[in-house]
């Protein structure tokens, strides 16, 4: 039996979940003899939530990552009693014959703490001491504009880590502008995981049969609205309130409903104070902790879908619904330009709201030929299949 470790994903985000059971349903496809475990760095699950899961789920929280880099730190800062016995972990590593990172946006020095960075290096640090097979799957790098001491520290660390991985699947063109600083060899242009898979087997996911949505929690050929809190960084949290409220207006003026959907847990909040806005009786709010697979069933039901999640973008499109995107990454670009709908990407930095709006309803008015755009695409990209490089 071979042992196969994934690291950078966790159960905060519904992005880097669906990465997770994408992933996960893939391997257990393709290698069913593997042992799979999950390395989970922002460790949210306790015992009794990781029993549900077809698959092994080990913490191990960034206080553990720590501790294992540095020695000298176990005298001053105890373990997280939600992280996995050190011991346990490195035997994991120890005994790995390959490991594949989902991280989506790791290594960095954009809108992060150089602390995350280090995080996602340690598990190829780890890898490079005992010579196992590492391969960083579809994801944004860079850029690396470390100033100061991160460009003394973090930078050199991510020069000697990222020379290691037999290869780095890139999501955008542009990364290769950062990785050529480092090597030329064995980074390859991909899409997202999510994008390239098939439809998930549940079972190779959880442990019970999962439960279908209720009934009509979600109106049929609703449009779909679906925040991001990370937009409050690049503009106050009202005006982020009153660009959504907007959009969701115009929709129901045009006779639209509409539902905000929370995509990841950081969003609560935002999407709360958005719906109580518009407060309108043909909005709906969906505001609970949703797993990927629900957001899937709410996403093949709708309309269309407006989004400020990478992943919202991408789930709606594998399910070959016209998107509108609000965001301000390269990711976003380049997957709108790929599947031609550039026109209906804006960038929260220099929004035309009047601009947007009518893109908006064109988006709508045109639901049918877009969605036939967007099918035609996405045969395209499954056509080539990430998985016979790793094999």
């Amino acid at each position: 039996m071979h042992k196969i470790l994934i690291t950078g994903g966790n159960f905060i985000n519904k992005g880097a979940q669906s990465m997770l059971f994408c992933l996960v349903d893939s391997l257990k496809t393709k290698y069913p003899e593997s042992e799979i475990v999950m390395i989970d760095l922002f460790p949210t699950l306790k015992v009794e939530d990781k029993d549900k899961y077809n698959f092994r789920i080990v913490n191990m929280h960034i206080r553990t990552v720590l501790r294992m880099a540095f020695p000298v730190i176990k005298l001053i800062v105890k373990p997280k009693p939600i992280s996995n016995p050190e011991k346990e972990i490195k035997s994991h590593f120890a005994t790995a014959d390959l490991i594949l990172d989902i991280s989506g946006y790791g290594v960095s020095s954009h809108n992060q703490s150089p602390l995350w960075t280090y995080a996602t290096l340690f598990p190829v640090k780890l890898a490079r001491k005992k010579n196992i097979p590492f391969v960083f799957l579809p994801q944004s790098i860079g850029p690396f504009d470390f100033k100061g001491w991160k460009k003394l520290v973090i930078w050199p660390l991510v020069k000697k880590y990222l020379s290691y991985p037999k290869a780095i699947f890139i999501r955008e063109p542009e990364c290769r502008v950062y990785t050529d600083k480092i090597r030329k060899e064995g980074v390859i242009d991909s899409f997202d995981l999510v994008l390239q898979s098939p439809k998930i087997n549940l079972n190779h996911i959880y442990c019970e049969d999962q439960q279908d949505l209720k009934a009509n929690e979600v109106n049929h050929k609703s449009v779909i609205v679906v925040p991001n809190k990370q937009l409050t960084k690049l503009k106050t949290k009202q005006e982020v309130v009153v660009l959504f409220s907007g959009l969701i207006n115009e929709l129901l003026q045009n006779g639209e409903q509409v539902a905000i959907v929370r995509h990841s847990n950081d969003d609560k909040t935002l999407c709360d104070e958005i719906y109580r806005e518009v407060d309108h009786s043909d909005v709906q709010l969906v505001n609970r902790d949703l797993s990927p697979y629900e957001i899937q069933q709410i996403f093949d039901d709708s309309k269309a879908v407006v989004t400020a999640r990478y992943h919202g973008l991408i789930h709606a499109l594998k399910l070959s619904k016209p998107c509108l995107v609000i965001g301000w990454a390269n990711k976003y670009k380049h997957v709108m330009k790929s599947f031609h709908m550039d026109e209906y990407q804006f960038d929260i930095r220099n929004i035309d709201e009047s601009k947007m709006k009518a893109s908006l309803m064109q988006l709508v008015q045109n639901e049918e030929e877009i969605s036939t755009l967007i099918t035609n695409k996405l045969k395209e990209i499954k056509a080539t299949d990430i998985f016979n490089y790793i094999r």
